[in-house]
């Protein structure tokens, strides 16, 4: 079993800002995120995951940091102008494929 981690800034709901977080994978899945400066974990169960949503959204929730990188590195300006829109929307775009 292959274990890995990254660093990334993320939205930390208990700091109310962006703050560096460690994300750990297991198997190339994302097992644990933690914010670096509070400390809050939130641990993933990935047989539940598996058992409780759809595999595609799945995929795509765990494929996610990957496939923005690549966005990224195609076209930084362009990723930077999107991200306020896309961090404010997605939330609401979420609930709404979830809840279909």
């Amino acid at each position: 079993m292959s274990n890995s981690h990254m660093d990334a800034y993320l939205f930390c709901i208990h700091c109310d800002n962006e703050t560096k977080h460690s994300i750990h994978y297991k198997s190339n899945k994302i097992n644990m995120i933690k914010c670096t400066s509070c400390g809050v974990e939130v641990k993933i169960d990935q047989d539940y995951v598996q058992k409780h949503f759809k595999e595609e959204f799945v995929h795509r929730v765990l494929t996610k940091p990957a496939r923005m990188t690549k966005e990224m590195e195609a076209d930084l300006t362009g990723f930077l102008k999107s991200l306020p829109f896309r961090v404010v929307t997605k939330p609401f775009r979420v609930y709404r494929e979830f809840k279909e």
